[in-house]
């Protein structure tokens, strides 16, 4: 990456170390033409995700600094590479987990990227695509949801949580989904079957109570330590419990013994690991893209701020003040 400095003409925002949202600095960063295998992209939608800000924090390693963070964008390509084939100037594209997203300008390579189809805007594209892989994953590989399956969704109005929740709903699954707090009942209840707000109800006897003392087929869970623990009871024999996401922290895991009493199966996926290959990137988006354009997402729920602004994006994100998928505009 080139120096820094205010005198160039792209957008940035970077950090030089890790710690709280604040050391996230908007600066300016010269791009220059792509060089074998890259593109050029100019960004006009920014998805930001819950692993940013792990990235941030120190909890994930970062190589080197100035480091630059953001997984997930879509644009359109504006130079490619001499010896890039697949893509050409003037594709409307989007990618998944290619760091360094938080940029107007970025040069990268041309795995990852997938086309955007027609009719999908680049805000539609950045808040699905990273988000609704990852709701693909949870429905499609590691608990392939069907009708009559009974489904519990924690964080049911975040990105991952609202896409999850509405795609199973359409596979004609029994939905209930959880909420931080009251206030946010009235955003999820048009797509859930059943709304618990955490604050106010408690999870086990509510649950419970739905199912008639069944419990639910299978948990996705990307809050972690706040709700894991108190999932576990709400099971089915036999169910799964998915831990895809920590944003209250790691939760203790269950007693083997409780396991194997009731033959629970605990997953704690990496998405990358159902995504091999590019043509697998690009089948499972395809999946996505066409859930989003036969209605099933409903009317995507998004919380935008100005590149500039990532550092309150990230507190805002932290502090669970968003709904639905946040975005950052260049």
């Amino acid at each position: 990456m080139e120096p820094l400095s205010s005198a160039a003409p792209a957008g940035v925002v970077y950090m030089q170390a890790p710690g709280p949202p604040s050391v996230l600095v908007y600066g300016r960063e010269k791009i220059g033409a792509p060089g074998p295998g890259q593109v050029r992209v100019r960004q006009a939608a920014i998805g930001v995700n819950f692993v940013d800000t792990y990235f941030r924090n120190g909890s994930f390693a970062v190589a080197s600094f100035p480091f630059v963070p953001g997984v997930e964008a879509a644009g359109t390509i504006e130079a490619v590479g001499p010896d890039v084939t697949s893509f050409r100037v003037g594709d409307r594209v989007a990618y998944h987990f290619v760091v360094g997203a938080y940029a107007e300008v970025r040069l990268m390579p041309t795995s990852g990227l997938v086309r955007i189809p027609d009719g999908i805007t680049f805000a539609q594209a950045a808040a699905v695509t990273t988000k609704g892989l990852m709701a693909w994953a949870l429905l499609r590989r590691i608990y392939p949801v069907q009708a009559g399956s009974v489904v519990l969704v924690h964080a049911a109005g975040g990105g991952v949580g609202s896409l999850t929740a509405r795609w199973a709903r359409a596979l004609g699954a029994t939905v209930i989904g959880t909420v931080g707090t009251a206030a946010k009942l009235a955003a999820v209840q048009p797509y859930l079957n059943y709304a618990i707000a955490l604050d106010h109800e408690d999870l086990a006897a509510r649950v419970l109570e739905i199912t008639a003392g069944q419990g639910v087929d299978v948990v996705y869970d990307g809050v972690g330590q706040a709700t894991f623990g108190a999932s576990v009871p709400v099971v089915k024999p036999g169910g799964t419990l998915v831990l895809y996401g920590s944003s209250s922290g790691r939760p203790q895991p269950p007693a083997p013994a409780v396991l194997a009493q009731r033959q629970l199966t605990v997953v704690s996926p990496v998405l990358g690991t159902y995504l091999p290959t590019q043509t697998a990137l690009e089948q499972a988006a395809a999946d996505v893209y066409a859930a989003l354009q036969q209605g099933w997402f409903g009317e995507l729920t998004t919380q935008t701020y100005p590149l500039a602004d990532a550092a309150r994006a990230h507190a805002d994100l932290e502090a669970r003040r968003t709904t639905g998928s946040v975005l950052l505009l260049p």
